[in-house]
């Protein structure tokens, strides 16, 4: 559990956190977006104790305390491309060492669980390497795997997917999302990637010049930005009648018909479900708009916003 209570921070003569505050419960995971510079490292970084905050309180599993407390420690893990987990002057596979370690994980556990990440990041050519000697997207790999070896009750992961080619972030996306569907740890993630982060997170913190401007599951923002959905079918043998149906207008050319529809008014499950009981349905295409445009749309103060 993680509860942040009217937690600032201020570097250099500017506010880099404002009267932050919220709730994470156990298991759950929560995307943290944002620009460039809105706060999300720094919020990372604070929530770890990398950097003390100058007012409020943070507590983690009922403590607040994390540097120096080493049974806390042990209960998270973070990984970010500024703050590096593994040893520069050791072996990929001795930092691996190190960490089961750390983390007290029972031996035989810890070598399974390597075989399985080496497997999934392919990472195996590295782990008789020194990080220095890897590539940023070779190390980020390695420090991924140094995270789900651990795999402590909280992960943290800041912009983990830089410097990844395509096929590589894809099969860390892949373990990811297995892995949050097993639902082992609390996880807190931030990618400028908002496909990721809708892919991978039930819940959304925006973050805009250090503060939270919005709280809530991506369908809530999406419901919040574009109330309205869309809805083209081409259906037979008849067009059935659409004016008991609370939709804000309809179209119809021959077979197609375009549907406009509050989705707070109604569901685009229940719609298609009444269409389904009165015509066949032969082509059918939704549109709704995903994370990264009503990220646009907020940021650009865009209609039906409100914080």
């Amino acid at each position: 559990m993680i509860v942040l209570r009217n937690v600032w921070k201020t570097r250099g003569g500017r506010e880099v956190l404002r009267d932050v505050s919220f709730h994470i419960a156990p298991l759950e995971s929560v995307g943290i977006i944002g620009l460039n510079g809105a706060g999300k490292t720094t919020l990372l970084d604070t929530i770890t104790g990398m950097l003390k905050p100058d007012g409020g309180f943070i507590r983690i599993n009922g403590q607040e305390r994390v540097l120096g407390n080493t049974g806390l420690c042990r209960d998270l893990v973070y990984i970010s491309g500024a703050r590096p987990q593994l040893w520069e002057e050791l072996k990929v596979r001795a930092s691996f060492a190190h960490c089961v370690e750390m983390y007290r994980v029972d031996r035989r556990i810890a070598e399974s669980r390597l075989a399985g990440l080496v497997q999934a990041f392919l990472i195996g050519p590295f782990l008789e390497r020194t990080p220095g000697s890897l590539s940023l997207g070779e190390r980020m790999r390695c420090e991924l795997a140094y995270a789900f070896l651990a795999a402590p009750p909280i992960i943290l992961l800041d912009e983990v997917t830089l410097g990844l080619d395509v096929s590589i972030r894809d099969r860390v996306l892949r373990y990811l999302e297995e892995y949050k569907r097993q639902s082992r740890s609390t996880l807190l993630y931030t990618s400028n990637r908002l496909s990721e982060v809708e892919g991978l997170c039930g819940r959304v913190l925006m973050m805009d010049a250090g503060s939270i401007i919005f709280d809530g599951s991506v369908r809530d923002m999406l419901e919040r930005v574009s109330p309205l959905g869309r809805m083209e079918a081409r259906v037979s043998p008849a067009i059935p009648d659409f004016e008991d149906l609370p939709l804000e207008r309809y179209c119809v050319d021959g077979e197609q018909i375009t549907l406009t529809y509050d989705k707070r008014k109604l569901d685009t499950a229940q719609l298609l479900r009444y269409l389904m009981a009165r015509c066949e349905i032969k082509d059918v295409r939704l549109s709704e708009p995903d994370l990264e445009e009503a990220v646009r749309i907020i940021y650009g103060g865009g209609q039906g916003w409100k914080q």
